[in-house]
């Protein structure tokens, strides 16, 4: 006789899942009292779109941090960029101004910075970018862990080999 006896955690899910066809379910059911008694509330997930967040932050810096509804950081990104931009266009024109003057020495401090600027506001822009993507891409993660853990309970089996 040999006895098996495994303790696994399982993770249940209820048969109320979230797919299109509940919210258009919940959507569709009058306020009837019979029907909503019967029938689980499901909360409405508000998401965002990720290429509308990068395409928007690509266009004006910080634009798609405001799309996800974080105003401190498209503040912080616009100023950023915008800041990064307009010293890369003075320092542009003190190496032009500097070349036409021939001033070798100067010319070549300024260049090197302006090389410098364009690979920090190009890096900035790119940051900004993604993070608007991933920010649109994780907008509704709590909303939707919420509703995850409410749908998930813990079980503990037993089986047994005779």
């Amino acid at each position: 006789m040999r006895c098996v006896l495994l303790f696994p955690i399982l993770f249940v899910f209820s048969s109320n899942s979230l797919s299109g066809m509940d919210y258009a379910l919940a959507d569709s059911l009058e306020n009837d009292s019979s029907e909503v008694s019967t029938c689980k509330e499901i909360p409405v997930i508000i998401s965002r779109n990720p290429g509308t967040a990068l395409l928007r932050s690509a266009v004006l810096p910080g634009w798609g941090q405001f799309y996800n509804d974080e105003p401190l950081k498209g503040i912080f990104f616009g100023t950023l960029e915008l800041g990064l931009l307009s010293w890369l266009i003075a320092e542009h024109f003190a190496s032009e101004e500097a070349r036409i003057n021939n001033d070798d020495p100067a010319y070549q401090v300024h260049r090197q910075r302006r090389l410098d600027l364009i690979w920090y506001t190009s890096a900035a822009w790119l940051f900004g970018m993604l993070d608007a993507y991933v920010d649109a891409y994780l907008f509704s993660f709590s909303t939707e862990n919420e509703v995850f853990e409410r749908e998930t309970g813990i079980a503990a089996a037993v089986f047994i080999n005779f």
